[in-house]
């Protein structure tokens, strides 16, 4: 490894440790970046698989051109075409494989905007999470050199765990010390796996857990807990407590929240049917309707009520509300059923 990589490798790390947003460090990467290899216009940029689509993180000079396009799903299939949704080398725009005259990107956007040259790369993680993209344009069609190309090859690993979040949402995931298991939910409702944990039956796409997660971040939690059956475990076998961790934030990715599964609380004696009632109690539903839909007599929905009351020491049923759905000692209506 020579002098300049060397030393771009070593300002490039100090950056991934520094305590700032993913943002800041993205600024920072760039800037480092400028004075190794010149150019015009920077970009660092998330992909949302979702979207199919591009998300800048950072940039310098004039990038709008090379937004538009990142951002346009015309130009997302194209740069999946190209290999920058792989993990590959750092390509020039002489190292496509195609000219890049046959192109979309060069041919209605960059060279319009003035640029001749350009160099691009995915940021992946060792584990092969995609976290992002580097692009860097210059006027001068005859730069970036190969040793340009080689110089940003050296520290690509490094600048995806610079913009990876995952080090942010495994610190918050720890906070529930006794989760068993995880998943990342996604802004359309998907699983994807939590790194560190297992997976969980309860927490697969389409599962009523991770619906009732998402109505909790959609009322605005950043931060929720209620309980659901354990899979096959029957109406009256074990429960878990699933914790939902909103972890947006500066986030600009598909990523919505972690959701944990950890063994039941103690439950304070409550039953299962009481259980059930203060979910219906936390969703608003009066007594009425409650009885309706257990099946009881509005009566035995009250003395659930009062017990449960008696049996949490609490005044009141909007306390009752209040501290079942901060202990998440309740049974979603969603999810009564659920076995």
């Amino acid at each position: 490894m020579n002098a300049a990589t060397l030393a771009l490798t070593a300002a490039v790390v100090q950056t991934a440790i520094e305590p700032a947003t993913i943002g800041e460090r993205a600024q920072q990467i760039l800037d480092v970046l400028g004075c190794a290899v010149p150019c015009e216009a920077a970009s660092i940029s998330v992909r949302d698989p979702e979207r199919q689509a591009r998300t800048a993180l950072a940039a310098t000079g004039q990038v709008a051109a090379l937004h538009a396009y990142c951002e346009s799903r015309q130009g997302d299939v194209e740069l999946d075409l190209i290999g920058l949704n792989r993990p590959t080398p750092p390509l020039r725009h002489t190292d496509l494989p195609m000219p890049a005259a046959e192109t979309i990107c060069w041919t209605q956007y960059l060279w319009p905007a003035g640029f001749g040259g350009s160099i691009g790369v995915g940021l992946f993680t060792p584990d092969g999470r995609h976290v992002g993209h580097l692009t860097m344009l210059t006027e001068d069609a005859s730069r970036p050199t190969p040793a340009d190309r080689d110089l940003i090859g050296a520290v690509t690993r490094v600048m995806a765990h610079a913009v990876d979040r995952m080090r942010t949402i495994r610190g918050a995931a720890r906070l529930v010390g006794d989760a068993v298991a995880g998943a990342l939910l996604t802004r359309a409702g998907n699983a994807l796996p939590l790194p560190g944990l297992p997976a969980h039956l309860v927490l697969a796409t389409g599962s009523p857990v991770l619906a009732e997660a998402g109505e909790r971040l959609d009322a605005g939690h950043a931060y929720a807990v209620f309980l659901s059956p354990a899979p096959g475990a029957g109406a009256t076998g074990a429960l878990l407590r699933i914790s939902v961790l909103d972890c947006r934030g500066e986030g600009r990715d598909h990523l919505r929240a972690v959701v944990l599964v950890s063994p039941a609380p103690d439950l304070r004696g409550l039953s299962r049917r009481e259980l059930q009632i203060l979910g219906y109690v936390v969703a608003g539903w009066p007594d009425d309707h409650i009885a309706a839909a257990l099946e009881m007599t509005a009566q035995d929905v009250a003395d659930c009520i009062h017990r449960s009351m008696y049996l949490l020491s609490l005044p009141s049923r909007t306390s009752l509300a209040v501290r079942a759905l901060r202990e998440g000692l309740l049974l979603p209506p969603g999810l009564s059923g659920v076995t």
